[in-house]
């Protein structure tokens, strides 16, 4: 039984005739398949390594982008799921005091455009006033703006809580404590959505659980790039954390604090 050219690579290599012809970039004799053009061995060598080299390529991009800017998409904890497409361009500024705080997290965005640029930023004041649409909008800006990829994230803190806790009962569940404090500790930049709100809900006490503190303090001990919105002042996040937690939440946010007042509306609000 004959067996096809085309499924027998050495058969094929048999068929290659010499020509008379040489190639002007290299200077050697072409040769040719039966029925196809002249081709220089040596050019066909360097185009099946530009080839390769481009699949590498394409590959590294493709990991890269993994582990750096779609993080945001990917890895992000909402509670809230219209939140998700919050950006600066979206935000309503009902007031002096919100226009005011817009272009604050504007000049902070713009600043953590620089990778050395360390400091934490804390949102605070009421709630319903923009503080996690602000918050998301500087991630956004910096995912999209920033010359080298960095990985930024958004995780409400409640939610975050209630999916580890429900991974003791799933060993494989990717919401481990071991995998959430990695994960959230080496993000370049990290949003903490409401924080305090997962103590707020319990009955017997406003202090945060051994727990909760233990999680977050892994979370945010080594880091220097974190913005925090919460609906609680000084005093009543003093009340609910111990100092050591409440230091690494204040690294170098002087300068760097956000406030909502009564000034500004709740967007929220509904009359009935």
């Amino acid at each position: 039984m004959e067996v096809s050219t085309s499924n027998n690579p050495f058969k094929l290599l048999n068929s290659v005739q010499s020509t008379d012809r040489v190639c002007p970039k290299h200077g050697e004799q072409m040769v040719q398949l039966p029925g196809k053009p002249p081709f220089c061995l040596r050019c066909q060598k360097e185009k099946i390594s530009q080839r390769e080299a481009q699949t590498v390529k394409k590959a590294e991009a493709y990991w890269q982008k993994r582990k750096t800017s779609d993080v945001l998409k990917r890895d992000s904890i909402f509670d809230d799921p219209d939140l998700k497409y919050a950006t600066f361009h979206n935000f309503e500024a009902t007031g002096q005091e919100a226009k005011d705080n817009w272009n604050a997290a504007r000049k902070i965005a713009y600043q953590y455009l620089e990778a050395d640029s360390h400091f934490n930023t804390l949102f605070t004041g009421y709630p319903g006033r923009g503080k996690s649409h602000l918050a998301l909008s500087i991630l956004k800006a910096v995912n999209a703006n920033t010359k080298q990829p960095v990985s930024c994230l958004f995780v409400s803190v409640n939610e975050l809580m209630r999916l580890i806790r429900d991974s003791f009962n799933y060993p494989d569940s990717k919401y481990t404590e071991e995998n959430m404090v990695s994960l959230l500790g080496h993000a370049d930049l990290l949003v903490l959505d409401d924080l305090g709100s997962e103590s707020s809900f319990k009955r017997e006490s406003r202090e945060a659980s051994e727990f909760t503190q233990n999680v977050l303090f892994g979370i945010l001990n080594n880091r220097n790039r974190t913005i925090i919105t919460t609906n609680l002042n000084s005093n009543e996040l003093s009340a609910i954390y111990n100092p050591k937690l409440l230091s690494r939440m204040y690294k170098g946010i002087k300068g760097h604090i956000i406030k909502f007042t009564e000034k500004t509306p709740d967007r929220r609000s509904v009359e009935f």
